[in-house]
């Protein structure tokens, strides 16, 4: 979410953006007449890309951050269901047969509440409300400012090298490893009145949440390196040197080919590196919840067996490789399938904002917008 708004804010507050809009709603035609978009169109254009953006931030925040995570730590359960015999005795002997009589036990699996994001906002309001849909939002919110000011800490302390970028973000991670365990604390847990510092996990847990934080927050980068590498290795770092008006069939074919493993490369680390770490931090730190707090979505806090109760003598914590081998292969397809509908439904909204502020572009200027184009295009602000 905080990706989203922080990319609009230095974009809008640039001086190479602002210097650019006045150069794109003040144009010259062919006449020497200046085509100028009104002050009011202007203000409605950057009051509508500012509310746009903040939607987007916050529908993000709600699904790839709220159910997603909710996502990662809910274990289905199984419902067992009596149905009685409606089979009436009437003699002795057929007393005697009923136990083969008798009702019917049927275990039934209930369908995961997180396999439907429509289902999943539904469950948080109905038992949290309206707002719940960000919960968290403040320590979201919170995590990510401190997030950038340690890692530039680091980062200044840090000499310049190749992967500097990653070690900064696992250092962070594992600096902030508690506020983060507060932020899930507060997406998973039942509403209380719990202030922030109360959240926060006890000094003791970090040794537990250091690891893998800074795993999950250094992975990502560790990817981007990987697929940086293999695509600069293919030569698609120098296509600006191509010409591609000279390309034959077969140079075609390379590039396409070389573009599409770059493609699912990138795929297979997001789904066997980026995944496994973020689903192996979120689900220690769920199991380090206060036991006296419930969870607003079905959890097993034995980690299928794995981990045994504080009050039964064991640790209560599960391991770094039993976080992710108890998340099996259901709930793994589960969280890549929502993660593939939070894509589609983002994109779509990003779609329909797209069109709505170039009909607003198209209402403000009327007949001038051709001539408005025309004129960016001959003055290189557009291109074919």
């Amino acid at each position: 979410m905080t990706v989203f708004t922080e990319l609009a804010r230095r974009g809008l507050s640039h001086p190479n953006t602002v210097s650019f809009v006045k150069r794109a709603v003040s144009v010259q035609n062919g006449d020497g007449e200046e085509i100028k978009m009104p002050t009011w169109g202007f203000v409605l254009l950057y009051v509508s890309f500012v509310a746009s953006m903040v939607v987007v931030s916050l529908v993000s925040y709600t699904l790839k951050e709220v159910v997603t995570t909710l996502c990662m730590v809910e274990s289905p359960v199984a419902a067992i269901t009596v149905s009685p015999s409606t089979h009436e005795s009437g003699d002795k002997a057929e007393k005697e047969g009923l136990l083969e009589s008798g009702p019917t036990i049927t275990l039934v699996n209930q369908k995961p509440i997180t396999s439907s994001i429509r289902g999943t906002v539904k469950h948080l309001v109905a038992n949290a409300g309206g707002y719940a849909r960000f919960r968290g939002l403040k320590i979201h919110f919170l995590y990510s400012i401190l997030f950038s000011l340690v890692a530039q800490f680091f980062a200044s302390l840090l000499p310049r090298f190749v992967g500097q970028t990653t070690l900064v973000a696992g250092l962070a991670g594992a600096a902030l490893a508690n506020v983060h365990a507060a932020w899930t604390h507060k997406v998973v847990a039942m509403p209380s009145d719990q202030k922030l510092w109360q959240r926060i996990p006890a000094k003791s847990n970090w040794k537990t949440l250091a690891l893998p934080g800074a795993i999950a927050t250094a992975m990502p980068y560790v990817s981007l390196y990987l697929t940086c590498g293999v695509a600069m290795a293919m030569g698609l770092h120098k296509l600006d040197q191509e010409n591609f008006a000279e390309y034959s069939g077969a140079q075609w074919t390379s590039l396409a080919a070389r573009m599409v493993a770059v493609v699912v490369l990138a795929i297979t680390c997001t789904l066997f590196l980026c995944l496994p770490a973020i689903v192996t931090l979120v689900r220690i730190e769920a199991s380090i919840l206060p036991e006296d707090q419930d969870t607003i979505v079905p959890f097993d806090r034995t980690f299928a067996g794995k981990v045994s109760s504080k009050m039964l003598g064991g640790t209560g914590v599960v391991g770094f490789l039993d976080a992710w081998r108890s998340f099996n292969w259901e709930a793994r397809r589960r969280l890549i399938k929502l993660y593939v509908k939070v894509f589609f439904v983002l994109a779509g909204l990003m779609f329909l904002i797209a069109h709505v502020l170039a009909f607003e572009v198209f209402a403000i200027m009327g007949p001038k917008l051709g001539k408005m184009l025309a004129q960016a295009k001959h003055d290189g602000f557009l291109t074919r």
